[in-house]
């Protein structure tokens, strides 16, 4: 008992002195992390850059596709977008810059060469090893660890930052500014060409960001793609998007995204959905027109109880369509000829006209309808059959009238 008190008195000390160790060398500090994007922000790569352009009065729009090309004198923005992979887009788009538009190329637009040979701009890179590059070039990191946005709370860590000079062409929105702070340029590559610039942003390498002419219209190239969401809100990106772009109040700026495609069935839906609406309907309309009816429109009322003169007549329906009523006929005139068996004497030595004109007479009908009736063994309509029944059952009950 004695010896189980001792492990228990050593099992405390120790938690104990762990306890107090993790108190001297640990310590509480709240750290604010960029958050994610949500909503509109998590599916408009230009989410940022609309608001900006919108709140100094420009006019902004994202499409999933190029569709229609704006006015001449508007600002299209591409990402995610491949210049060479249709011609005659490829060629419709160099004509509208020429006629005036103002194209913004990232670095995430594809067929780079198709474009120096349109524009004669490219981006190029050093010989050297890239991530030997990326380790020499210099980043102020304090700026990057400890700065954070005013507005929105984001660290500027949340990309690299760096300095870059103006080294052609002024700035729009601050006459004076020769240097800007700016987040998400490539950190390897500058922009060459045999154009001249005439707006230019570059560090010791070259130009990140320039601006040429290409007859009444504007190319703007960059190397990387500061003008994302995830970067416009970071140092002096909104500044250098307004004056690369020459935003002035009443433009109107398109932005175009081709990361994310539309399914086959989503894209017969957006162009043809009159057409899909008039073939369903046409289909249905087919299928109820042909479809087969299984009994009639409306039940027939049921009665509790049916009486007999529902059932003779029932009966009667039944025996006319099945034989044309041939069978009721002959036993109406069996019976006609049994009741007249019993009040016309010698009748079985009677021909069958003298039997007829004798029953006419007895029963006080005309002889001629009477043979007509009798003898008639084809098909008759309702009214016929019913009227030839009544006659036979006219002249056998006037046989039995006064029979002794």
């Amino acid at each position: 008992m004695k010896r189980q008190w001792i492990i228990i008195a050593a099992l405390l000390v120790a938690v104990g002195l762990i306890v107090s160790w993790v108190a001297r060398n640990t310590y509480w500090e709240e750290v604010t992390l960029p958050g994610f994007p949500t909503g509109e922000a998590l599916r408009n790569p230009f989410y940022a850059a609309q608001n900006l352009a919108e709140e100094l009065g420009v006019e902004t729009q994202w499409r999933r596709a190029l569709g229609e090309l704006p006015g001449e004198d508007s600002v299209l923005m591409l990402k995610y977008w491949s210049w060479d992979l249709i011609e005659a887009r490829r060629k419709e788009l160099e004509a509208w810059v020429e006629n005036g538009g103002r194209l913004i190329i990232d670095g995430t637009v594809g067929g780079v060469d198709a474009i120096e040979r349109w524009s004669g701009m490219r981006v190029e890179y050093p010989e050297e090893d890239e991530d030997e590059y990326d380790e020499e070039y210099e980043y102020d990191e304090e700026y990057d660890d400890e700065d954070t946005d005013p507005v929105t709370q984001i660290p500027t860590s949340f990309g690299r930052c760096g300095d870059f000079n103006l080294s052609a062409g002024d700035s729009l929105s601050d006459p004076a500014r020769a240097t800007y702070r700016l987040c998400g340029l490539s950190s390897v590559g500058w922009i060459n060409g045999t154009r001249a610039i005439e707006w230019e942003i570059e560090n010791r390498d070259g130009a990140q960001i320039a601006r040429v002419g290409i007859g009444r219209g504007k190319l703007i190239l960059i190397n990387g793609f500061p003008f994302s969401t995830d970067w416009m809100l970071q140092a002096d990106n909104g500044a250098a998007f307004v004056d690369s772009a020459l935003l002035r109040r009443g433009d109107l700026i398109v932005f175009v995204s081709d990361d994310d495609h539309a399914s086959l069935l989503e894209l017969i839906w957006l162009y043809g959905a009159p057409a899909l609406l008039l073939a369903a309907a046409f289909i249905a309309l087919a299928l109820w027109r042909n479809s087969a009816r299984f009994g009639p429109l409306e039940a027939p009322a049921q009665s509790a109880r049916r009486s007999l003169a529902e059932q003779i007549r029932g009966t009667g329906r039944f025996m006319q369509r099945l034989d044309d009523g041939r069978a009721l006929h002959a036993a109406m005139v069996r019976a006609l000829h049994e009741a007249a068996r019993l009040r016309i004497a010698n009748y079985a030595m009677l021909d069958s006209q003298a039997r007829l004109t004798a029953i006419a007479k007895i029963a006080g009908l005309d002889a001629g309808e009477l043979a007509q009736t009798v003898n008639f063994n084809g098909k008759r309509n309702h009214t016929e059959f019913r009227s030839a029944i009544a006659l036979l059952d006219t002249a056998r009950a006037r046989l039995n009238v006064n029979h002794p």
